[in-house]
């Protein structure tokens, strides 16, 4: 366990996505098994876009998708996606999602943020989401504009602070 904490650790060090990194597209279904071009959301939409990596068993993920519906609410013109992680490696356990599950959660938090299916964690490779939750902030030009692992109370004042940048009358 110490060693896989260690390699986990050691790996986020000298990880290859950073901030002000053009933000790595994806190909995913919806909940509801739509399909989802995440390169589409960035090319037609050009507004900034927050990812929040979750799971059902992830106990601070419950904390946190409550806040962004929040935040969510005072930002009408950023775009929030619930990106559900499947496929995930702890010990020799690979830890898979139900859609079921998924949607008894989802529905349990009252959140109505579209949620993104993960199916073989793919996606939570691409942007370090190898522990959860994982929240990413991307600008309306397509780059990482901050990004941050785990949820504690009071996480959401850094959000703010990163999406009232984005405000029209900022810029």
């Amino acid at each position: 366990m110490k060693i896989s904490l260690l390699l986990t650790l050691f790996s986020l060090a000298f990880s290859e996505f950073k901030v002000g990194d053009t933000a790595p597209t994806f190909y995913t279904k919806t909940l509801d098994n739509r399909s989802f071009f995440f390169s589409d959301s960035l090319e037609r939409n050009k507004r900034p876009i927050v990812l929040s990596f979750f799971a059902t068993w992830c106990l601070p993920c419950r904390k946190e998708i409550p806040m962004l519906d929040t935040v969510r609410a005072k930002y009408p013109a950023i775009d929030f996606y619930l990106v559900n992680v499947s496929g995930l490696t702890q010990g020799k356990k690979v830890l898979k999602e139900d859609p079921k599950l998924v949607l008894q959660m989802v529905e349990s938090l009252g959140t109505s943020m579209p949620v993104l299916m993960d199916k073989y964690g793919n996606t939570a490779k691409k942007y370090d989401a190898l522990i959860l939750p994982r929240l990413v902030v991307i600008d309306n030009k397509g780059k990482i504009a901050y990004a941050h692992t785990g949820y504690e109370e009071g996480d959401e004042k850094k959000l703010i602070e990163i999406l009232e940048g984005f405000k029209p009358e900022n810029k």
